[in-house]
Order: structure tokens, then sequence, then C-alpha cells
């Protein structure tokens, strides 16, 4: 894997998961405290590791249902902390 990445329990994160991007700023502040929150169970390899990635999951769909952060917000957060891919198949012959 090289120094690209980090291996945990709960899979491997790009090492970029640490870098800043502008989805990471205005975020709500019980947000913001769950992305550190993981990102220390990251850097920890954390036994809690599938919590903190559960809480933050939360915190990211309440942002977006409450108005505070857009889909395209939330899907970017998810992509980039919780490892979840938000795009649409392409795929026609998927029911």
């Amino acid at each position: 894997m090289g120094n690209n990445y980090i291996k945990t329990r709960q899979g491997t994160f790009p090492v970029t998961v640490f870098e800043k991007d502008m989805y990471d700023v205005n975020l709500p502040k019980y947000l913001e405290n769950d992305i550190k929150a993981l990102l220390k169970g990251i850097k920890e390899n954390s036994t809690l590791l599938d919590c903190l990635m559960d809480e933050v999951y939360g915190s990211i769909n309440g942002a977006y249902w409450d108005g505070q952060i857009s889909e395209e917000h939330a899907d970017h957060l998810r992509e980039k902390y919780l490892l979840l891919s938000c795009k649409e198949s392409d795929d026609k012959d998927v029911i």
C-alpha cells in the first residue's frame, strides 16, 4: 500500500483524509467534533473506529436534513471520511 494509505480495522484510508478541503469549513460544531474524533481514531487504529464512523455518518445526515449542508457536501464528506461511494451507478441493467 505504501505511504499513501493508512490500514485500520475498518478499512484502508487514503492519507488525504487528514487534508482539509473546501468541504471541511463552516461545518456544524457537532459534525466538526465527530470528524476530529474519527481522525484521531484512524491515527490510533482505535478499536472503536466503527462507532466513530457511525457518529460521523449520523452527524452528516443530521446536518443535511437540518439544511446546514447541501447534498453534494454530504456526499463528499461520506466519501472522504466513511469510504462510501455516493455516485449513482451508470449500469442500466441493475434492477
